[in-house]
């Protein structure tokens, strides 16, 4: 496994004035992960997995160690994070994944926001830290698949210059960026 990559570290400003830090998971985020997964609604989880998991499953320790324990080399996963309004403390606000695929030429992304941080930048610093380290990383493409219905996040990708176009399945359209 290679080392943290601090490398992949960016501060950004949302929309409130209040600043955001996207970087690589690290393990001791494990706690924060179970708080930001209680934190998006069942519309949300829908989005980001195409089916319901429950918050327990979302939840489990084992699954949360595999999210949080990555190699950095076939996958990223990062998160933006910010303060909480009320006490202060770290707070994850939104999630990112980076998987190369086959060779590593190309590689799958998505993101997912908790649900009261959307709207006010959190994807966007998401995404331009994604296309930034899949660039450096020597990976020629970019796709992730998403539902249709999914506004925000075909919006995320066009904003981010990604193309996005229907698939075979009505329900489904590729986000897709090459460089």
């Amino acid at each position: 496994m290679k080392p943290y990559p601090l490398q992949y570290v960016a501060e950004s400003v949302l929309a409130t004035g209040a600043g955001v830090v996207v970087r690589p998971i690290r393990a001791s985020d494990e706690a924060m992960m179970v708080r930001f997964h209680e934190g998006l609604s069942d519309r949300s989880v829908y989005q980001r997995y195409f089916h319901m998991m429950t918050l327990a499953r979302r939840t489990a320790h084992a699954r949360l160690t595999r999210i949080c324990l990555v190699d950095y080399d076939r996958e990223f996963a990062l998160v933006a994070e910010g303060r909480d309004e009320e006490g202060g403390a770290p707070v994850i606000l939104g999630v990112a994944r980076l998987q190369r695929l086959g060779d590593g030429g190309v590689a799958e992304f998505a993101v997912v926001v908790a649900d009261r941080y959307q709207r006010i930048g959190v994807g966007g610093a998401l995404m331009r830290q994604v296309i930034a380290i899949a660039r450096q990383e020597g990976v020629s493409r970019l796709r992730a698949d998403i539902l249709s219905e999914n506004g925000p996040m075909r919006r995320l990708c066009a904003r981010a210059g990604i193309c996005v176009r229907p698939t075979a399945d009505p329900q489904v359209v590729e986000a897709d960026l090459a460089f």
